[in-house]
């Protein structure tokens, strides 16, 4: 199947539902490399098939694992289509057939049940962003195509968290998120709005939008309320206030993120930037051969040990090799043999946007 994208992919919906501008940046699709992988795991496993997990580091094969057993429990007896092209089309006088596309895309998952049918889409990552419209995009394609359902669950599975975002959609609801999304996309005069997807943009650093949240802490005398924040951030005591001054810290540094990169690229071109030089770092350095490493300083085992981390991938993967296993089966063997002494460090606490709390 064609891994080609129509411009109207639902995958983009999640961003036009609050910035009809969006414009995903090639080089941020090229870094996701590991998600891709992880969905063509996903397929596979799904499909019979586990060879590919092992091409996936410890954590990732446990994410697809979990989310491959989660779709055969929902599964159940029916059948699970992989890899599901689905496509929206709308009546046109003048298109073959009296119908024309306007816009497909690919589900993870599908499983049919007479008038009903499960759609199931794989997240890598954590459920810090919203992905509802893009289920409602491949629900009402599904509609489109199918006249007999009658009403579509879907499922966004997040890998990293092992969470399951779960609701249903008739033809009517996912219409009506869907087509104002069109709308809003295909309106000649459509604005751009500062958005969680701003990082994720090809325009974030031209966008009025963006520019004029940067502009905003420039002309700090227009932002009286916000004063104390932009001066001395500790000084905020006021929740309201203080969430106003982290959206708008957000944006800024989103804008500063993409002036930063700008700016190392010409840099590295040649140019000369005033008051800036390029500075190169030294390469993370590590010991090719332990053995002799520890016989050259002399130390005991014991000794050189204390000096010495443990990756549990690394060790997972050499275990597979030794006892001659998947990676999948060493890494869920080395959790149970060295469960006692695996020790995990205090968990990092951060703020993140809480689009529930939103809603």
């Amino acid at each position: 199947m064609s891994g080609e994208h129509h411009a109207l992919s639902p995958s983009k919906f999640p961003a036009w539902a609050v910035c009809p501008c969006f414009e995903s940046d090639p080089k941020e699709r090229a870094d996701a490399a590991e998600g891709t992988a992880q969905h063509a795991a996903l397929a596979a496993d799904l499909g019979g098939d586990e060879s590919p997990l092992d091409a996936l580091s410890l954590d990732a094969r446990e994410s697809v694992t979990w989310a491959a057993d989660h779709v055969r429990t929902l599964a159940g007896a029916d059948e699970i289509e992989c890899e599901v092209r689905l496509q929206y089309t709308a009546p046109d006088t003048f298109a073959h057939g009296g119908k024309s596309v306007v816009y497909h895309g690919t589900a993870d998952a599908l499983i049919l049940r007479g008038n009903m049918a499960d759609l199931i889409d794989y997240k890598s990552g954590a459920d810090d962003r919203e992905h509802r419209p893009q289920l409602a995009g491949y629900a009402l394609a599904l509609f489109s195509m199918r006249a007999r359902i009658k009403t579509v669950r879907c499922h966004v599975l997040y890998g990293r968290v092992r969470r399951v975002d779960s609701w249903a959609l008739t033809q009517a609801d996912a219409a009506g998120i869907v087509l104002p999304i069109l709308d809003a996309r295909n309106d000649p005069v459509r604005a751009p709005a500062p958005c969680d997807h701003c990082s994720f943009c090809r325009d974030r650093m031209t966008c009025p939008a963006l520019i004029g949240q940067v502009e905003a802490v420039a002309m700090v005398n227009q932002w009286e309320h916000l004063t104390p924040a932009l001066r001395e951030p500790g000084a905020i005591t006021d929740p309201d206030t203080m969430s106003k001054a982290l959206t708008l810290a957000r944006f800024v540094a989103t804008w500063a993120d993409a002036a930063r990169k700008a700016a190392t690229k010409l840099a590295k071109d040649g140019a000369v930037l005033p008051g800036y030089r390029l500075q190169e770092r030294r390469g993370v350095r590590d010991i090719a051969d332990l053995d002799a490493a520890r016989a050259r300083t002399g130390l005991t085992p014991a000794q050189f040990v204390t000096a010495c981390k443990l990756s549990l991938p690394k060790l997972a993967e050499a275990f597979a090799a030794a006892r001659g296993m998947s990676k999948a089966e060493a890494g869920r063997e080395i959790e149970t043999l060295l469960a006692d002494l695996i020790h995990e460090g205090t968990p990092s606490v951060s703020l993140v946007s809480d689009r529930k709390g939103l809603a």
